[in-house]
């Protein structure tokens, strides 16, 4: 799901981009009127103005290197998290990582960076997937992949390797404060969750109470087969009732007539009593 939503906005940021592209108006007026309203400025005005930037700036890439790059990170340590704990946790740590770089960065650029405020953008997908990275090294550590490949490469190397490729190529310590920022946010989460708190919990009760209410009728159908399963009142307890036959009738007479009617056990004195009744 975090892949396809992470397709999804760079194939519908691109689309507009192209329709800007293809009428010829000045490129600069797409990243002015669109693209900077999907990620975080460092003003505090702009921001201020703009919040629903800290949800959109983690899903905001229009390079497509960029974004086959996002890609296959996001599967690899995606894939890893929810192999080893579940895919409901991958969710949280990237939102919370991009989440917390984002205000670093804030801080950041406010307090060292001044010059720079009025036009620097953060774009927190890379912080997600160092979240990503971080969460599930902490987990496993050791964990190998490529086993064909001398008995397979440990997690912490891959980790290791992508995040000197980003501080590498981050430009300026104001996004290399963030970036450190989110893998501390990755690994802390993958911490409190082996001491017992789940971090992401309530993220993912939201989640479940806005589909919930999205789909009435799946609610319905819940209710329909809890009462249908389990829900027994006002019911009567299960009853076996026997097969009335002519010769399980001439059995029990015949029995009758060699042991006397205390010898019946009460299933067969029941049985007899729902043959007269049906005059059998």
């Amino acid at each position: 799901m975090l892949i396809i939503v992470q397709a999804m906005f760079f194939v519908g940021l691109n689309f507009i981009k192209s329709i800007y592209t293809f009428s010829r108006l000045d490129p600069e007026a797409f990243y002015r009127n669109i693209y900077y309203w999907s990620v975080l400025s460092a003003d505090h005005e702009t921001f201020l103005t703009r919040p629903w930037t800290f949800f959109t700036m983690i899903f905001s890439e229009v390079k497509l290197i960029m974004v086959i790059g996002n890609l296959i990170w996001t599967w690899t340590f995606g894939f890893l998290i929810q192999d080893l704990v579940g895919g409901e946790k991958i969710f949280p740590v990237y939102i919370y990582s991009s989440f917390f770089a984002g205000l670093a960065f804030i801080l950041v650029t406010n307090v060292f960076q001044t010059e720079l405020v009025s036009y620097s953008f953060f774009n927190g997908v890379t912080a997600g997937i160092l979240g990503l990275a971080s969460a599930a090294t902490t987990i496993s550590p050791k964990y190998r992949i490529f086993p064909m490949l001398g008995g397979g490469i440990p997690l912490w190397i891959i980790a290791l390797v992508y995040v000197l490729l980003n501080v590498s190529t981050s430009g300026g310590y104001y996004f290399i404060i963030p970036q450190l920022i989110a893998l501390f946010v990755g690994f802390s989460f993958v911490r409190l969750m082996q001491n017992g708190y789940d971090a992401g919990s309530w993220m993912i009760s939201f989640y479940s109470q806005i589909v919930n209410f999205l789909s009435p009728k799946k609610r319905k159908e819940k209710q329909s087969r809890h009462q249908s399963f389990y829900d027994t009142t006002g019911r009567q307890p299960f009853v076996k009732k026997a097969n009335l036959t002519q010769k399980r009738v001439d059995e029990l007479l015949d029995k009758i007539n060699q042991f006397g009617y205390d010898h019946l056990t009460e299933e067969e004195k029941d049985f007899l009593k729902q043959a007269s009744k049906k005059d059998l």
